[in-house]
């Protein structure tokens, strides 16, 4: 079942866990994929990993807090693409700091987790209304809606984009644009699977110990592709009566 044929979607951070998982179904979904990561190494190798195996993808570099980067990758896919139909705002940076983050660190991760979705919403959209319309879905979390030690800048910019989703769902449906988001819980990409090692803790352990896997009903940590296939979902047209609401992937933290 091609969910996407003849659609081009765009995911920014698709060089790796979500992103990266994202684009890969999204591929076999029938999509032609723009990679827009900022890493040449891990957008390279995703676009590699689709084309290898029949699919269409074109990693463009792209920095989410460059406006001029973003404005670029917009008009490059759309040339190369003919059209942009589908946005995944998926990347993002992982300042996990309390009351105590310096001016540089909010920067950065405002700048990325919550300017850069609104800049490549703003220079994708006008070439999604060209197409007729669209979808965009915007990656959260838990901690959108959720309060965790020592993570007051995380959690702030994914409330941000919580938020931004349901504006632009507003903004954007007069235009035949849904906007949606998803809410992972914890999900084993490389920085979870950074922390989790330098806390000691393998795979299984991790699935197990309360602070990580085990505060999920589930009592695990997600695969990347479980998150990615709520954002095909979102973004197919099986969700076109939906727009403005966040679906939590969290394996039932947040229903405690």
């Amino acid at each position: 079942m091609n969910r996407l044929a003849g659609k081009v979607a765009v995911i920014t951070g698709g060089g790796s866990g979500i992103g990266r998982a994202t684009c890969e179904l999204f591929a076999e979904e029938g999509a032609a994929v723009v990679v827009a990561e900022r890493d040449p190494t891990g957008g390279e190798e995703t676009a590699s990993r689709i084309t290898n195996r029949g699919g269409r993808a074109l990693f463009i570099p792209t920095d989410v807090a460059d406006e001029a980067s973003v404005a670029d990758m917009a008009a490059r896919a759309a040339s190369a693409l003919g059209a942009i139909n589908i946005l995944v705002n998926n990347a993002a940076v992982f300042v996990l700091r309390g009351i105590d983050a310096t001016p540089e660190e909010w920067r950065q991760i405002l700048d990325v987790n919550v300017m850069g979705p609104a800049l490549v919403a703003k220079h994708v959209v006008p070439h999604m209304r060209r197409a007729g319309g669209g979808a965009i879905v915007n990656v959260c979390s838990i901690s959108s809606f959720i309060a965790q030690p020592q993570f007051v800048t995380y959690n702030a910019s994914k409330a941000a984009i919580a938020n931004m989703t349901r504006c632009m769902a507003l903004d954007l449906a007069e235009h035949n644009i849904r906007v949606n988001g998803v809410g992972p819980g914890a999900v084993w990409t490389p920085i979870v699977e950074r922390l989790c090692r330098e806390a000691g803790l393998d795979r299984a352990a991790a699935d197990k110990d309360p602070a990580w896997g085990g505060a999920h009903i589930l009592q695990r940590i997600a695969e990347p592709r479980e998150i990615a296939y709520a954002i095909l979902f979102l973004a197919s047209d099986e969700a076109s009566f939906i727009t403005g609401e966040i679906l939590m992937v969290d394996g039932g933290y947040t229903a405690r």
